[in-house]
């Protein structure tokens, strides 16, 4: 009998830490998303300054709505070269938006470059994760 106890006790044991494996991180989905956007802005080439909906951030602002708004603000890009490159940023920004954001509007009206978008995420990184 305490065979089987230690063995049932192993056994659920693992199940909890494959299950506790599979639950989506926070700090890994934000990580992914700091390091393509860190590698989209390096590909870049900088006399090419594609415009893309402005962010205000202000001390208000959240870094979660932020991310939101460069979701929708990547989405919105007209080129497709820059598209395809963008793709794996708005599905990573989409998957962490689903576990944090609400909703948020974009104004679409201000324009600026990606660049400075893909600045400002590195910079919510750094809120978010070293505080």
């Amino acid at each position: 009998m305490k065979n089987f106890n230690t063995q049932y006790l192993t056994v659920l044991m693992m199940a909890v830490m494959v299950y506790a494996a599979s639950l989506p991180s926070t700090d890994g989905t934000l990580k992914v998303i700091r390091e393509e956007a860190g590698k989209l802005n390096k590909s870049l080439n900088e006399t090419h300054f594609f415009s893309v909906t402005k962010i205000e951030r202000n001390q208000t602002d959240s870094v979660d709505k932020f991310l939101c708004l460069a979701q929708k603000a990547l989405a919105r890009i007209n080129d497709a070269e820059l598209l395809n490159k963008t793709d794996k940023l708005i599905r990573q920004l989409l998957q962490y938006n689903l576990k944090h954001t609400t909703s948020c509007v974009l104004n679409t009206k201000v324009r600026s470059t990606l660049k400075a978008l893909l600045d400002q995420i590195e910079i919510c990184y750094k809120i978010k994760i070293l505080g």
